[in-house]
């Protein structure tokens, strides 16, 4: 998997994601939790409705700009209802670099972006 496992060892918290859309009224944003599976498919795991920070707008700025990101919740946790904590725009030659990684070396956590 590509942002859940690392060394073998599930990390909450830590995502591969697709925005779907922001609700600024409510503070959320609705995302896809995604992974990467040994082929390079991009597969759709669940979607979450997730807090933005309160006083942050930074990170919904960047959000409204991204397809594809990483982010870090409160609590390292993926359920719904964290608060996002943190988010890393991912650009598309950087999504298919990990495809390919995730080809070239199925078995090898340690050739992963993260």
């Amino acid at each position: 998997m590509f942002i859940s496992l690392i060394d073998g060892t599930y990390t909450d918290g830590l995502m591969l994601a697709k925005v779907n859309s922001i609700n600024e009224q409510k503070n959320e944003v609705n995302v896809t939790l995604l992974d990467v599976d040994d082929l390079g498919s991009v597969i759709p795991v669940k979607d979450l409705e997730l807090r933005l920070p309160p006083f942050d707008d930074s990170i919904s700025d960047m959000l409204k700009s991204s397809s594809h990101v990483i982010i870090f919740t409160e609590g390292f946790s993926d359920e719904n209802n964290s608060t996002i904590i943190s988010a890393i725009n991912l650009t598309d030659d950087e999504l298919n670099r990990e495809k390919e990684n995730m080809i070239k070396f199925p078995g090898d956590k340690s050739k992963k972006l993260i």
